[in-house]
C-alpha cells in the first residue's frame, strides 16, 4: 500500500470535486446512519468536519431544525464551492462555510456535537482533533465514519485501496483508524460494515459537574458518574491521567480509557535494558547486524515493552487515595510483532474487571502496546494491580 503524504487536501480534491457526489453515493446509507449516532435534536450546534461537497448536511438538517446551527469546515475550495451551491439550492439560512483546515478553524461559538465523515487524514491528526473537540461543550457529542482495512475480508483491501487513495493523503492507521478518537472519548463506541471495510465510530465526551471550560482546573463526574479531575495534558493533542479516587474504582469496569503519550523506543534504552538483564542477543543490541536481520534493524526486547506498563499506566489513570500499590502479576502476555528501534512507542488501556479482594482493590487492566505505523501491537497483556486505601 502506499503512502502519498506528499498531496495536500484541496490538492487532492481539485480535480475530485465535480465528480464527488456521483463517485461516493454508494456511501449514503453510512452518512445517514452516522448523522443519526449523533443524537441531534432541535437547535442543536453542529461542526461537519471536511465537510466536503454538504452530502451530510440534508441529514443533518431534518434533525436540528432552522432553530439549529450548522457549521461546515472544508479546505478545499473546489469542494466548499459545491457545498455553497447545495446550501443556496436548499435555501438553508442556519449555515456557515468556512475554507480552513481542522487544525486551525475556529467557531467561535460552542458545538453540541461534530461529525467527521470520511474524513481519515483529520482523524489521525492529533492537532486537528484537540482544535475541534476543544470547542465542543462538555458531554457534547462526536461520530466518525471511513474506509479502513478489512480484516474480515483482506481480498477487499486492493479494492479499497482503489477507492480510498483517490481521498486521502495518508494510509497510516488505517487498520484503526479510529483510535486518535479514543483518546477524548474512552469507551468509544465501534461497528464495521462493508464486510469489515467502512467503519463507524461515536461517543461523548467526558461531561463535568464541575468549573465551566474544560479542560479546566477543576474536579467533576464523568458521563457514568465517576468522580474524576480535569486532565492536564500530556503533550499537543494528548490529554492528561484521569484521576479517580479508590472507592470510584468499580465505575471504570469494563471502559476503554484512552492512551500514553507517544514514546521514542532508542538503541540507549534497549541496550541500558540489554545489560541489566543480561540479555544482549545482537537482534538487540548490535544496529550493524540486525540491519540484515528478519526485522531490518534492532528490536526492543519482549519485556522491555512489558516493563514500560507502570509509567504508561501514569499517564493514563491515576489513583487517588491509595497508600500503597502492589504489583500482583499478569494473566496472559503474548508479543505480536517487533518494536524496532527508532519507532514510537504507545499503549491503550482498559479495565477489564474490578474486585474487592481481601483489604485491597484489585483491577485487571487490557494493555495494548501499538508502534506507530504498524499494523499488529507489539505487546497485549492483561497485568493485575492490587490498591490498598
Amino acid at each position: 500500500m502506499t503512502d502519498d503524504q506528499g498531496r495536500s487536501a484541496p490538492t487532492v480534491y481539485h480535480r475530485r470535486a465535480g465528480s464527488y457526489d456521483l463517485t461516493t453515493a454508494w456511501l449514503e446509507p453510512y452518512r445517514r446512519r452516522i448523522v443519526s449516532q449523533l443524537g441531534l435534536r432541535p437547535g442543536d450546534v453542529v461542526l461537519d468536519v471536511g465537510c466536503g461537497t454538504g452530502m451530510s448536511f440534508g441529514p443533518i438538517q431534518d434533525a436540528i431544525g432552522p432553530t439549529g446551527r450548522l457549521i461546515g469546515i472544508e479546505p478545499s475550495p473546489d469542494m466548499l464551492a459545491a457545498a455553497q451551491a447545495r446550501v443556496d439550492d436548499a435555501r438553508w439560512a442556519n449555515v456557515t462555510l468556512l475554507e480552513a483546515c481542522a487544525e486551525e478553524a475556529s467557531v467561535q461559538e460552542p458545538l453540541d456535537a461534530v461529525l467527521f465523515a470520511f474524513t481519515h487524514d483529520v482523524v489521525r491528526s492529533p492537532k486537528a482533533l484537540a482544535n475541534t473537540l476543544g470547542q465542543v461543550r462538555p458531554g457534547g457529542r462526536l461520530a466518525a465514519a471511513g474506509p479502513k482495512w478489512s480484516t474480515f475480508a483482506p481480498h477487499l483491501n486492493p479494492l479499497v485501496w482503489q477507492v480510498a487513495s483517490q481521498f486521502v493523503t495518508t494510509f497510516e492507521g488505517f487498520r484503526r483508524p479510529w483510535t486518535e478518537l479514543e483518546r477524548a472519548v474512552p469507551g468509544l463506541f465501534i461497528e464495521e460494515a462493508y464486510f469489515g471495510c467502512v467503519y463507524l465510530a461515536w461517543g461523548e465526551l467526558p461531561a463535568w459537574d464541575g468549573p465551566p471550560g474544560w479542560p479546566g482546573d477543576g474536579e467533576g463526574r464523568d458521563t457514568a458518574g465517576v468522580a474524576i479531575s480535569a486532565p492536564q495534558p500530556l503533550a499537543a493533542g494528548v490529554p492528561g491521567p484521569r484521576h479517580v479516587d479508590l472507592g470510584d474504582l468499580a465505575g471504570l469496569d469494563g471502559r476503554h480509557l484512552g492512551f500514553s503519550a507517544w514514546h521514542d523506543v532508542t538503541q540507549e534504552d534497549v541496550t541500558t535494558f540489554a545489560v541489566l538483564t543480561d540479555d544482549r542477543q545482537w537482534i538487540h543490541v548490535d544496529p550493524a547486524r540486525a540491519a540484515a536481520g528478519p526485522f531490518g534493524a534492532t528490536v526492543a526486547h519482549g519485556f522491555f515493552t512489558l516493563a514500560r506498563f507502570t509509567a504508561l499506566l501514569g499517564e493514563v489513570l491515576v489513583v487517588d487515595g491509595v497508600w500503597t500499590t502492589l504489583n500482583y502479576g499478569l494473566n496472559r502476555v503474548r508479543f505480536p510483532a517487533p518494536a524496532r528501534v527508532g519507532g514510537r512507542l504507545r499503549m491503550g488501556l482498559e479495565v477489564n474487571g474490578v474486585e474487592q479482594v481481601g483489604d485491597s482493590v484489585q483491577v485487571r487492566y487490557g494493555a495494548t502496546f501499538e508502534v506507530e505505523g504498524q499494523v499488529k501491537p507489539v505487546c497485549v497483556a492483561e497485568v493485575i494491580f492490587r490498591y490498598y486505601g
